[in-house]
């Protein structure tokens, strides 16, 4: 998450970092109980779809600005991990099930959430039989509440995560099979492992109307290319942007294998500033347009990936800087993203849409731009939401979501450091996305 801005390194880290605990447990694979699929088997129309270019749902145009809900699962899994039930008493349960109904209430009909555990945890729940149950339960709750209240689900699946990463008390180790590993060898015992849980999650939820679209795995393109001449960054082998535009191509395949009904999305963020000379020649010199598209036309024009999806956080910014091609600086705006999407003939959808508060004590952010926001909760964050959402409808770009909705985390409850919205919370706020919402389905002809 976070994109390419200033919180890049933490977007990094994310990325990077989650992995498995222990190569032990990678051997443990159990049979799984796959329920019945509930109802008759899902239509084209009943899962959103791509005609002429446009996202299609319930047989018309679908086009909407809504919100990721990133911890919606991760609280429901942490509840079980706790040993407590997630019944509706339980106060978890109720604060999900209160966002996802606000959400429809306000004429939001889908979410962009992570489907696996936070950190090492993540592949562990399945890997280890003893903990599967509890990735099933909630991922059963996740889906009952979801289809509960309307809301479709852009389901990441966290495939970058199967890694041999362990999280100590002095920090983050890679094993063996770090994310390079991972993402270059289709032999690799974590690719082994991704394949088996692809078998399982999908033949779950594959008969869920719930279920919108799968995602890869959250900005596997943030890793690629980075760190030393050797590729190595902060102790961990990292992949090329060929190696991860493999790693995109076997994957898709392999879930349009298993649930050919679906789109397929990367999760993949935008790409660096730099990735294409970093990619070819290791340096950090600012790509071109030309040479921005050139990584977009790897990643995406032969595999069978159904959106161009970036992540972005223009913030205080016109967008992202690149290198204007007689020389200089310019922006890469949606505008930008959106030109490249329609050379490569698949639709633009933004993953993470946002702009980030700003410490005060950050002088170049507030020498720059005086007139900026510290949180959600900041009167001047009005203008900057309000600006990133118009230029969201003057690019036309049809699917976006916001970073985020409520967040229930307790790193993330500080007063005067907020970021998510949410309709008790910031109602001034939440009534730009109500308003943007109706405009792009104004602009675009949907109903």
């Amino acid at each position: 998450m976070f994109g390419t801005t200033r919180f890049a390194l933490l977007a990094s880290a994310i990325a990077i970092t989650l992995g498995i605990g222990s190569p032990v447990a990678w051997a443990a694979h159990g049979q799984t109980d796959r329920p019945a699929l509930a109802g008759p088997p899902l239509r084209r129309d009943d899962v959103l779809s791509i005609r002429g270019g446009r996202f299609w749902l319930d047989g018309k145009p679908f086009a909407e600005i809504s919100f990721n809900k990133f911890d919606l699962f991760w609280h429901l899994y942490e509840e079980l991990a706790a040993g407590r039930t997630l019944d509706d008493a339980n106060p978890m349960v109720q604060a999900q099930e209160k966002a996802l109904r606000n959400l429809r209430e306000m004429g939001f009909r889908s979410v962009r959430i992570f489907a696996l555990p936070w950190g090492p945890e993540g592949p562990a729940s399945y890997a280890d039989p003893a903990k599967r149950p509890n990735l099933w339960a909630a991922l059963d709750k996740t889906v009952e509440l979801a289809e509960k209240h309307g809301i479709g689900l852009v389901w990441s699946l966290g495939a970058a995560n199967f890694t041999d990463t362990k999280l100590t008390d002095k920090g983050w180790v890679y094993g063996e099979e770090q994310m390079r590993e991972l993402i270059s060898n289709r032999e690799s015992r974590g690719r082994r492992l991704l394949y088996r849980y692809l078998d399982d999650v999908i033949a779950r939820y594959k008969g869920r109307r719930a279920v919108l679209m799968w995602e890869i795995s959250n900005e596997v393109t943030l890793t690629a290319d980075i760190g030393d001449r050797d590729r190595i960054y902060e102790g961990q082998r990292m992949p090329t942007l060929k190696d991860v535009a493999g790693f995109f191509d076997d994957v898709a395949r392999s879930i349009k294998a298993r649930d050919p009904l679906r789109l397929v999305s990367s999760g993949g963020s935008n790409l660096r500033e730099s990735q294409w000379n970093l990619y070819t020649r290791r340096t950090w010199d600012l790509d071109t347009f030309e040479e921005q598209f050139r990584g977009f036309e790897l990643l995406y024009a032969k595999a069978p990936i159904d959106t161009i999806d970036i992540h972005y956080y223009p913030n205080n910014k016109a967008g992202y800087a690149i290198r204007a091609e007689g020389g200089g600086a310019t922006y890469l705006d949606l505008r930008g993203y959106m030109e490249i999407a329609g050379r490569l003939r698949k639709p633009l959808m933004i993953g993470e849409l946002g702009v980030l508060g700003a410490p005060k004590s950050d002088e170049k952010v507030w020498k720059e731009t005086p007139d900026y926001f510290t949180s959600a909760e900041d009167p001047a964050a009005w203008p900057w939401v309000k600006r990133t959402l118009d230029a969201v409808i003057e690019a036309r770009v049809p699917l976006s979501y916001w970073w985020a909705y409520q967040s229930d985390r307790p790193v993330d409850q500080k007063p005067g450091e907020r970021w998510y919205i949410e309709r008790e919370l910031t109602p001034k706020l939440m009534q730009l996305f109500i308003d943007a919402n109706r405009r792009l389905k104004e602009t675009l002809g949907v109903r």
